[in-house]
Protein backbone atom coordinates (compact mmCIF):
# COMPACT_ATOMS: atom_id res chain seq x y z
CA UNK A 1 0.00 0.00 0.00
CA UNK A 2 1.63 3.18 -1.25
CA UNK A 3 0.70 6.56 0.15
CA UNK A 4 2.04 9.91 -0.91
CA UNK A 5 1.92 12.42 1.92
CA UNK A 6 2.68 16.14 1.99
CA UNK A 7 2.51 17.98 5.31
CA UNK A 8 2.24 21.73 5.42
CA UNK A 9 1.81 24.17 8.29
CA UNK A 10 -2.01 24.14 8.33
CA UNK A 11 -2.96 21.13 6.19
CA UNK A 12 -1.89 17.66 5.15
CA UNK A 13 -2.45 16.11 1.72
CA UNK A 14 -2.48 12.33 1.29
CA UNK A 15 -2.92 10.28 -1.89
CA UNK A 16 -3.53 6.56 -1.46
CA UNK A 17 -2.66 4.67 -4.66
CA UNK A 18 -4.39 1.48 -3.57
CA UNK A 19 -7.82 2.99 -2.93
CA UNK A 20 -7.28 5.89 -5.40
CA UNK A 21 -8.38 8.48 -2.84
CA UNK A 22 -7.11 11.97 -2.17
CA UNK A 23 -7.47 13.29 1.39
CA UNK A 24 -7.08 16.87 2.61
CA UNK A 25 -7.06 17.35 6.37
CA UNK A 26 -6.30 20.04 8.89
CA UNK A 27 -2.97 19.98 10.67
CA UNK A 28 -4.53 19.01 14.01
CA UNK A 29 -5.72 15.62 12.70
CA UNK A 30 -9.08 14.37 11.58
CA UNK A 31 -10.98 17.28 13.10
CA UNK A 32 -11.77 18.44 9.59
CA UNK A 33 -10.99 16.48 6.46
CA UNK A 34 -12.20 15.87 2.92
CA UNK A 35 -11.74 12.58 1.11
CA UNK A 36 -12.13 12.60 -2.69
CA UNK A 37 -12.26 9.66 -5.08
CA UNK A 38 -10.14 9.76 -8.23
CA UNK A 39 -12.79 11.52 -10.34
CA UNK A 40 -13.39 14.31 -7.85
CA UNK A 41 -9.67 14.59 -7.09
CA UNK A 42 -8.98 15.10 -10.81
CA UNK A 43 -11.76 17.72 -11.03
CA UNK A 44 -10.31 19.51 -7.99
CA UNK A 45 -6.84 19.44 -9.55
CA UNK A 46 -8.17 20.97 -12.79
CA UNK A 47 -9.91 23.69 -10.79
CA UNK A 48 -6.72 24.55 -8.88
CA UNK A 49 -4.65 24.67 -12.08
CA UNK A 50 -7.19 26.95 -13.77
CA UNK A 51 -7.21 29.34 -10.82
CA UNK A 52 -3.41 29.38 -10.72
CA UNK A 53 -3.20 30.10 -14.47
CA UNK A 54 -5.91 32.75 -14.19
CA UNK A 55 -4.08 34.53 -11.38
CA UNK A 56 -0.72 34.17 -13.13
CA UNK A 57 -1.99 35.61 -16.40
CA UNK A 58 -3.90 38.39 -14.67
CA UNK A 59 -0.78 39.45 -12.76
CA UNK A 60 1.39 39.57 -15.89
CA UNK A 61 -1.16 41.55 -17.92
CA UNK A 62 -1.24 44.32 -15.33
CA UNK A 63 2.55 44.54 -15.32
CA UNK A 64 2.85 45.18 -19.08
CA UNK A 65 3.80 48.75 -19.85
CA UNK A 66 3.17 50.30 -23.23
CA UNK A 67 5.92 52.34 -24.74
CA UNK A 68 5.23 55.89 -25.92
CA UNK A 69 6.29 56.24 -29.57
CA UNK A 70 8.98 58.83 -30.19
CA UNK A 71 10.28 60.20 -33.46
CA UNK A 72 13.63 58.36 -33.21
CA UNK A 73 11.85 55.04 -32.45
CA UNK A 74 9.83 55.05 -35.67
CA UNK A 75 12.08 52.52 -37.42
CA UNK A 76 12.31 50.18 -34.39
CA UNK A 77 9.76 47.44 -33.92
CA UNK A 78 6.97 48.51 -31.58
CA UNK A 79 5.97 46.34 -28.62
CA UNK A 80 2.61 44.65 -28.86
CA UNK A 81 0.69 45.24 -25.57
CA UNK A 82 -1.31 42.02 -26.17
CA UNK A 83 1.78 39.85 -25.79
CA UNK A 84 2.82 38.53 -22.39
CA UNK A 85 6.25 39.13 -20.96
CA UNK A 86 7.66 35.92 -19.51
CA UNK A 87 10.79 37.40 -17.97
Amino acid sequence: MTKIKKELKNATFIYDEESKTFTIMEADGFNGYIQLNKIYAFAFMRFVVRMAQRNWLRATKTNIKTKEPREDDSELEQEDPNQLNLF
